[in-house]
């Protein structure tokens, strides 16, 4: 049986070099306003990516969200899909759910631990790591296979991402390059690279996916984290994951304003764009949406219409 390809699949596998920008669910029922934001973005951006329970919160089910957003705003929809709060029941019965809504790109990820987040008595499920989910994930969109074994007919039919942090230490590199190839091997078709600061350490991971051939066996996304001012990116440095370079503090505390901040952007952009295997940009524009159309436009970015 032939399969569609999604939007993003078909970009990235054209060459072309792929815009997403990131939604955040709402922490209530309403989803008005969250779709007016998709609607502001839709112009601007391929695809967009939607956060799942962003920082270990309980908030519009993301699966619920993406689906609306497609719906009522047309623009095609990225899933985080995070194991931190999921068993392995729970994973199969949302993969299915996102099977019948169509809901076809997802990125897989381990999430925030609950500890972070705002309910005290909440605790992780710790029930399967990525790289298992990723494989289950593709033997259920390929061969129709639950995790224990049953086959299903129809199979849903997922394009399917993971998530790393670019590292530049000798051991670290080893370490992540080699978790990043068993990823690969167990379906993982695109990688989206953790919100860059810092250019070093993405490079020289690059080098090391490059030297093992991996950017030519799946497609290699860096994120953005769009910011507006020093509270701002003070605020961003505290978040685990994200290693926010004190100079780049510094530089933004002695000319704070949108300008000095944009200008970071731009320069970061530009040297994301200049990295050999990189083949799109994603936007984590968390609380800065609004920033989404001027960094695309004094970029040069354009939506690809296909």
């Amino acid at each position: 049986m032939h399969r569609a390809t999604t939007r993003l699949q078909t970009l990235l596998n054209a060459g072309e070099f792929v815009v997403s920008a990131e939604i955040t669910p709402p922490r209530h029922h309403d989803p008005g306003k969250m779709l007016k934001v998709a609607e502001m973005l839709a112009p601007h951006v391929d695809v967009v990516q939607i956060n799942d329970n962003l920082l270990s919160q309980a908030r519009l089910n993301s699966m619920v969200a993406a689906h609306l957003i497609q719906q009522q705003v047309g623009v095609e929809p990225v899933l985080q899909f995070s194991l931190r709060h999921r068993n392995r029941i729970a994973l199969q019965s949302d993969l299915l759910g996102c099977g019948a809504l169509g809901v076809r790109n997802l990125i897989v990820l381990g999430g925030y631990p609950c500890t972070i987040g705002s309910d005290p008595h909440a605790k992780d499920a710790s029930d399967i790591e990525s790289t298992a989910a990723i494989a289950a994930i593709h033997d259920l969109s390929t061969q129709g296979k639950l995790f224990n074994g049953d086959v299903i007919e129809p199979a849903p039919d997922f394009f399917v991402g993971s998530i790393e942090i670019p590292c530049d230490s000798p051991e670290a590199l080893q370490k992540s390059i080699a978790k990043l190839s068993a990823k690969i091997d167990s379906g993982a078709r695109y990688v989206q690279v953790q919100a860059i600061f810092d250019l070093g350490p993405l490079q020289r991971w690059m080098e090391e996916v490059r030297a093992h051939g991996l950017h030519k066996r799946a497609h290699f996304i860096a994120a953005l984290f769009p910011f507006s001012g020093a509270k701002r990116l003070e605020f961003l440095q505290k978040i685990p994951g994200l290693n926010v370079p004190d100079h780049l503090i510094a530089r933004i505390r002695s000319n704070d304003g949108d300008a000095q901040s944009l200008q970071i952007t731009l320069e970061l952009l530009e040297g994301i764009r200049a990295i050999e295997g990189i083949k799109g940009l994603h936007m984590r524009c968390i609380g800065a949406e609004d920033w989404v159309p001027r960094i695309v436009e004094a970029a040069g970015l354009r939506r690809v219409l296909v």
